[in-house]
């Protein structure tokens, strides 16, 4: 047996021991559980992640996504599509090509239909028409005996009442249609009272309002000449109008375009001058109206010819202005109205 003394020291050192052990499993718990909670945060975030990315995410979606990717990385087009494509531009092909023809057979019918307006054997000359006719009348009544086919009416009107004159040009398009107006079943018919004839159209002479024959030659331009003098102008035709058709031929001066105009009511006496900025403009015009119905203004055919001398410093525009004060002293044309007419 032991000292009793020694035996009770052993045991106090072992209980001491024991509890030293014992509080330091505690804490190391202690620290182990606080680490665990400080991670939690993080482990949570991560779980919610992987739940959000496993919402969004579908494996099938995903693997189309990467096939539409590698078709536009390698340039390749759905076959259905690709055929819908081929088929569209097809479409867009046979459209163009189709208007295309249209549009050659509408020119193709313009240039036709003007060929025929300039054609003697296209046209009639009536006279003998009621002065209180109208040309809706004269229209009605050769539609009325089976000539349908009117391309043109050209009536000419006086210029103070703007009634008919009686007489005129009709162009039909079709020479069957010309053939019927010139027979029995037409002509010689009453139209308001009158008996109406038809004849066939002779062919524009050379020097005429219509110009020269077909082959005709205008005559010869004179030296350093850029005005023209124009005649059997309609009366309603502006400056503006007569510009438009003879600007084709060659630049017009500012202010070139003279329409002599009666004193005391401003109105148009039929005709008036264009001067061109050079002489090849003038040629130009002169050639072209020398053909049968060459120039035209406002469907009515017009005689051109060369202008020499000045014209004379009382010539006025439609306004009343002195023409010499608004565009200066240049301007050939001797005015052959007198220089006594208000015009351009």
């Amino acid at each position: 047996m032991g000292d009793p003394s020694e035996e009770s020291s052993k045991k106090r050192r072992r209980r001491k021991r024991s509890k030293t052990s014992a509080a330091d499993e505690d804490n190391a718990k202690k620290e182990v559980a606080s680490d665990n909670e400080d991670a939690e945060p993080q482990n949570n975030d991560e779980d919610d992640a992987s739940k959000e990315g496993g919402d969004d995410a579908n494996p099938a979606d995903d693997e189309a996504a990467a096939k539409e990717e590698k078709k536009e990385d390698d340039g390749e087009d759905d076959p259905a599509e690709d055929s819908k494509k081929r088929k569209r531009k097809r479409k867009r092909k046979k459209k163009s090509a189709d208007d295309a023809a249209d549009g050659g057979e509408d020119n193709a019918k313009d240039v036709e239909a003007a060929a025929k307006l300039q054609s003697v054997e296209h046209t009639v000359f009536i006279e003998g028409l009621p002065f209180t006719t109208t040309e809706q009348k004269v229209r009605l009544f050769f539609t009325a005996h089976g000539c349908n086919d009117i391309l043109q009416l050209r009536l000419p009107t006086w210029q103070d009442s703007g009634r008919l004159r009686g007489f005129g040009h009709v162009v039909f398009a079709s020479t069957e249609t010309l053939a019927r107006a010139l027979s029995d079943e037409v002509n010689g018919k009453e139209l308001g009272g009158r008996y109406i004839t038809v004849k066939q159209a002779n062919a524009p002479k050379a020097g005429t309002t219509a110009g020269a024959v077909l082959g005709g030659q205008a005559r010869q331009q004179p030296k350093g000449c850029k005005t023209l003098y124009v005649r059997n102008l309609p009366y309603e035709a502006t400056e503006e109008d007569i510009t438009e058709t003879f600007q084709v031929c060659g630049k017009i001066v500012e202010g070139g375009v003279r329409v002599v105009r009666n004193h005391a009511n401003g109105q148009s006496k039929g005709f008036g001058y264009v001067e061109f900025k050079n002489e090849e403009g003038a040629l130009s015009a002169v050639q072209k109206a020398a053909k049968p119905f060459g120039i035209v203004v406002m469907k009515r055919p017009v005689f051109v010819d060369y202008d020499e001398g000045a014209m004379k410093g009382s010539f006025r525009d439609k306004e009343g202005q002195l023409w010499s004060k608004e565009h200066g002293d240049s301007g050939g044309g001797r005015g052959r109205g007198g220089g006594r007419g208000r015009g351009g």
